[in-house]
């Protein structure tokens, strides 16, 4: 599978397109910038799966080898994905810096990931589409408090 990847903060332009107030699943730090893994899903489409510190469900990927994960069960975040076409919504003008033991661990399993988080979002899409209906109960344990519902109209559209 080819893929390219990156690690990047969301720009303030993007979290003023996106206000709380609308979007309350998109993760906002006030006293640090939102970390993401940028994966590219399609060709004009791209993936952006939070760093976060905190994580209890299974929708995400578990950092096992740093000193943070043994503290805070820290991971990428599937459920607060977020799907970016415009380029202006990444922040160029600062690089992006993550625990390097999470960068490591992230680049190693960089291919289970991203096989994850397609799962994850086709899932998403093929209730959406129609093609393989969840169970009520099983789409609100996967996709209640997720952020993917904000971006139907990119998820609609089709590849």
């Amino acid at each position: 599978m080819d893929y390219d990847v990156g690690i990047y903060h969301l720009s303030r332009q993007f979290f003023t397109a996106y206000p709380y107030q609308q979007f309350p699943e998109i993760e906002r730090k006030s006293s640090r910038p939102y970390s993401c893994l940028l994966v590219e899903y399609f060709d004009d489409l791209f993936l952006c799966i939070p760093f976060r510190s905190h994580i209890r469900h299974k929708y995400a990927y578990h950092f096992k080898n740093s000193a943070r994960a043994l503290r805070s069960q820290s991971g990428l975040d599937y459920t607060k994905s977020i799907l970016i076409k415009d380029l202006h919504y990444l922040d160029l003008s600062a690089q992006a810096v993550v625990d390097p033991d999470e960068y490591k661990e992230t680049m190693i399993n960089l291919p289970r990931i991203v096989r994850e988080v397609y799962r994850y979002l086709s899932d998403y899409t093929d209730d959406l589409n129609g093609i393989q209906k969840l169970h009520p109960k099983e789409w609100q344990r996967r996709y209640g408090k997720s952020t993917l519902p904000y971006f139907n109209d990119f998820l609609t559209a089709g590849p």
